[in-house]
């Protein structure tokens, strides 16, 4: 039995979290919060006669700091400590706003703030706000922080408009609360290394040759595994964002850089997703200054070829599990399968996740992958990158 935290705010749609809370109530124990608004449009004994204990205030009536320093138990935290999974349900683009900028001014923002448990959004508004691009800011950055959201749905609004802005299908909000409860601890326990991002070699002191990786697919895999309970590190390169989870991350540069982290990391992890970008050559022989440019003649540079760094992982560890990653240009869906069957029976993979960067291009949120097996099994896989990171994650 999992512990859900319902965050009832004052959208119209309050009213249809009563059905939620009876389908949540069979199998999960439901608590509800709601913020003052919400009880001025449904009454907190249309949850309370269902059961649930209904919390709207940060401290009660009879509030005695002498007591609570005693029992040290204070209402939010316990909420937030407690629960397995907090769910905003209908949230209004205030609540949306103020989750966004940190602001924890009552029982409903301060259990959010300072719960660890993955937290569900489900917007419901008008379909001008939900589409004022100060809204959507914000859904963006709590999206890039790891907040799920189930977008509102079109049709007629409670306000007489026409668009998107209805709370999604109660069914829907149910079915994503169990998933994401499913997948919770499904890597507890597991040591995970996840390489991210591009390589960069060295020119001169000044020039470096690079390639447009932006490190997204890899860092989401990071960030929906630790999500999974496991013990993540990150080896990350040069990438387009950042994380904001508590992840050990150790930065690499060049590919030599790259295969020392990994020489030392690989014996003491049960998984390696090795999505990093790798440069296929390097410098023969880097210039210990800045090259000068002389007008009207060219600069021939001598690369060589690197050294496959996935090639040597199983070798390293056999009992590994290795996911590997190809990217082609342009080619047909025939030919990509067939480049990331071969490149698993050279590396010994277990997985390989194969895209066409010229479809979809460096720094895109979307992706679109075909993941093959030892058996050349392949499923495919469309949509956000993160999305993809659990059907991945799935897979392993």
């Amino acid at each position: 039995m999992k512990n859900i935290v319902i965050g009832v705010t004052s959208s119209i749609a309050a009213y249809k979290i009563v059905e939620l809370v009876i389908e949540l109530k069979r199998d999960n124990k439901v608590a509800v919060i709601m913020t003052q608004n919400a009880a001025n449009i449904i009454k907190p004994g249309e949850f309370e006669k269902l059961g649930v204990a209904v919390a709207i205030k940060t401290f009660k009536k009879s509030y005695d700091y002498k007591k609570y320093l005693k029992q040290k138990k204070i209402r939010h935290i316990s909420l937030a400590d407690n629960a397995d999974i907090v769910v905003i349900a209908p949230a209004t683009a205030n609540i949306i706003g103020k989750i966004a900028y940190g602001i924890a001014d009552d029982l409903l923002t301060t259990t959010v703030m300072a719960t660890k448990a993955p937290v569900l959004i489900c917007p419901s508004m008008n379909v001008n706000m939900w589409n004022n691009p100060i809204v959507q800011r914000n859904v963006k950055a709590l999206q890039k922080l790891g907040y799920r959201f189930i977008e509102p749905e079109y049709g007629r609004l409670a306000c007489g408009y026409k668009g998107v802005g209805r709370l999604a299908d109660i069914k829907r909000i149910k079915d994503e609360i169990e998933n994401i409860l499913r997948y919770k601890n499904s890597l507890k326990g597991k040591k995970i290394l996840v390489t991210a991002g591009a390589t960069v070699e060295e020119i001169d002191m000044v020039r470096v040759i690079t390639n447009k990786s932006s490190g997204k697919q890899g860092i989401y895999l990071a960030e929906e595994a630790y999500k999974r309970g496991a013990d993540v590190t990150l080896l990350k390169g040069k990438t387009e964002i950042e994380t904001n989870y508590p992840i050990k991350i150790v930065n690499f540069s060049s590919a030599d850089n790259l295969s020392s982290l990994l020489n030392k990391e690989i014996k003491k992890n049960d998984v390696v997703i090795h999505a990093a970008a790798v440069s296929d050559f390097t410098i023969r022989k880097k210039i210990n200054k800045k090259i000068e440019s002389i007008k009207n003649e060219s600069l021939i540079l001598r690369l060589e070829k690197s050294k496959k760094i996935i090639n040597r992982i199983k070798k390293i560890n056999k009992k590994i599990k290795l996911v590997g990653f190809k990217a082609e240009c342009n080619v047909s869906e025939k030919e990509i399968i067939e480049k990331a069957y071969k490149k698993l029976k050279e590396a010994n993979c277990d997985l390989i996740v194969a895209n066409d960067v010229g479809k979809n291009p460096f720094g895109s949120e979307m992706n679109n992958v075909f993941v093959v097996n030892r058996d050349k099994k392949i499923k495919q896989f469309k949509g956000e990158k993160r999305e993809i990171a659990n059907k991945i994650l799935d897979l392993i």
